[in-house]
């Protein structure tokens, strides 16, 4: 069975190597490029020729996009920012041998400021990464994209860096609060000005007493916070746009 890793990108010079470097057992990558004016095609043009430009058309279209120029069997996409371990990559070269499912979710782990977070509702986190080619496609949402179908789950995780500093954490948090709100809004979604106050303490007692947040220290606790306040955040911006 061969296999084929679907990769979009924009300006991800700081990450992209470690991510290529990682997926470098596949049998094919392509990436799609949305614009970069960083070093981002630089650095893929080392990895592999199979490389398009296409205008930015939102998450789960730009994806089916990246997953339509694949020419092998399976599908395995990830994210300019996520790495394959060892260990899964193990699993899955094991798994393709004799597939016991259309599709395999994989688990993703969150590394924040540099810390694997396993409480607070992060972890264990998973989503459907490796698929048979033309089974299955992405949701064509403007953020959280998804693949749905049903798939058995792969023991090993993929590690996500997707923040590298509070700052760029802030920077993200306003485009992907905006971008959900207009989700929810296409979707008909209203809510009370009470219940955006409401989800903001529901989250805390969720990640802080349900789901323990604090046994990851700092950074766990902070990002807690932080995921606290994207929520009340995302359901304000759709308030607004009820306006």
């Amino acid at each position: 069975m061969s296999l084929g890793c679907a990769i979009i990108t924009y300006n991800e010079e700081h990450s992209i190597e470690r991510t290529l470097k990682s997926v470098s057992f596949c049998d094919e990558i392509v990436v799609v490029d949305s614009g970069s004016n960083d070093n981002t095609l630089e650095i893929v043009s080392r990895y592999t020729d199979k490389i398009f430009i296409q205008k930015w058309m939102g998450y789960g279209k730009q994806k089916n996009f990246a997953i339509s120029k694949l020419s092998t069997d399976w599908v395995l996409s990830v994210d300019a920012d996520e790495v394959v371990t060892e260990a899964l990559k193990e699993e899955i070269i094991e798994k393709l041998k004799s597939p016991q499912s259309d599709a395999y979710a994989i688990n993703i782990q969150l590394i924040f400021l540099g810390k694997p977070l396993r409480f607070g509702g992060n972890y264990p986190d998973y989503h459907v990464r490796l698929f048979k080619k033309g089974r299955y496609w992405f949701r064509e949402n403007s953020v959280h994209e998804g693949v749905e179908a049903p798939a058995k789950r792969l023991k090993n995780t993929m590690l996500h860096y997707s923040y590298d500093s509070i700052e760029d954490y802030f920077e993200k948090f306003n485009r992907y609060t905006s971008l959900a709100a207009e989700q929810l809004s296409k979707n008909n979604k209203r809510v009370s000005k009470a219940f955006v106050f409401g989800r903001f303490f529901a989250e805390c007692f969720k990640r802080f007493v349900l789901k323990a947040a604090f046994l990851d220290g700092y950074e766990g606790s902070l990002f807690a916070f932080f995921s606290c306040f994207y929520s009340m955040v995302k359901y304000a911006k759709l308030k607004e746009l009820d306006k």
